[in-house]
């Protein structure tokens, strides 16, 4: 998460964390009075920090300096009252240009990656940072970002504040292999890391049902369910604001069964079965989930294992398909 930004401060940055917002504010205020050019071109500076942006921006507009400001600039304070105003829908829409939406693109990524740090400041900068996450990952599909939005989630629960927006936001990319990002989380020498991740993990079996598992163990258990399910996961749109306890992604166990990769926004297989295959799904959605769990499991481990020999398994009749598979293989 190296930028740029973070290494040459800007001078209002500078101001700001070494003295605090209202230094920041007088110091703005007074060097508008004295030397307007000035302070233009301290905003106008690319290495700024949206933190600083944000604080200002009253100021900014009280001197009539928006006309002066970046493009950049421009576009973050529009995005700032859209978002404090609920007019969310109007960043997104499909009336405007290309260049347009990726100048859009652009300051919302510069907004998250350069104002991070400064989470918690206020309610209203949170939610700015909360409603562009959820911008980025669900509008621009943006998954570079999901490595800053999991910090923030982490940060801000060891903080004790809500984390359900974030989190929404992280799943909203749909993404299986994104779960990595939180499962590193399990490693963690901090407790509530490890908790937050066990919480957000709760849909993987067995993850922490063990009080005793060290964190090896918790990360152990999710590297073997990830590397086993991860073909096969579906989206479900599962959150924090639905249930205490959101399962945003579940096992399709038709297509593990099949051994074909899901498609995660459908839950559908990314081929199309055989007419073959229909019909081996027609019987197998008509058995009960544990029997369903048995054949799919043993479906892909022999098919890891022996290609040749589940060629030969699955076009047996589903009633000696589950017999082989509760002996553990054909004898």
């Amino acid at each position: 998460m190296c930028n740029s930004n973070l290494n040459t401060p800007n001078f209002l940055d500078k101001v700001r964390t070494d003295k605090g917002i209202d230094d920041l504010k007088d110091f703005f205020q007074q060097l508008s009075k004295k030397d307007l050019k000035k302070s233009i071109n301290f905003i106008n500076d690319e290495n700024l920090q949206f933190a600083t942006l944000f604080i200002l921006r009253e100021d900014i507009e009280k001197n009539n300096l928006i006309d002066s400001l970046l493009q950049r600039n421009k576009t973050a304070l529009a995005i700032i009252k859209e978002i404090l105003t609920d007019k969310k829908s109007n960043l997104a829409s499909k009336q405007v240009s290309f260049d347009h939406v990726q100048i859009i693109h652009s300051t919302l990524k510069w907004i998250l990656e350069t104002g991070f740090r400064d989470d918690g400041m206020n309610d209203e900068y949170d939610q700015v940072l909360d409603i562009t996450s959820i911008l980025l990952t669900k509008v621009y599909m943006d998954k570079t970002v999901l490595p800053i939005i999991a910090d923030m989630i982490f940060d801000r629960h060891k903080r004790g504040y809500l984390i359900h927006d974030l989190v929404w936001a992280f799943f909203q990319a749909r993404d299986p292999q994104s779960l990595m990002i939180i499962g590193e989380r399990l490693l963690s020498s901090n407790e509530e890391d490890v908790k937050t991740a066990c919480r957000l993990l709760n849909f993987i079996p067995n993850i922490d049902k063990d009080k005793n598992n060290t964190r090896e163990d918790k990360y152990s258990i999710f590297l073997g369910w990830i590397k086993e399910n991860s073909p096969f996961l579906k989206f479900t749109g599962e959150s924090f604001q639905q249930t205490t306890n959101p399962r945003p992604y579940r096992v399709v166990l038709e297509g593990k069964y099949l051994c074909k990769n899901i498609c995660s926004d459908t839950g559908k297989a990314s081929c199309s079965p055989s007419q073959e295959e229909y019909k081996m799904l027609n019987e197998f959605k008509k058995l009960d989930k544990d029997t369903k769990i048995l054949l799919s499991n043993f479906s892909l481990k022999i098919h890891h294992n022996n290609i040749k020999l589940w060629n030969v398994w699955r076009h047996y009749s589903l009633e000696d398909q589950i017999k082989i598979a509760r002996i553990g293989g054909i004898q």
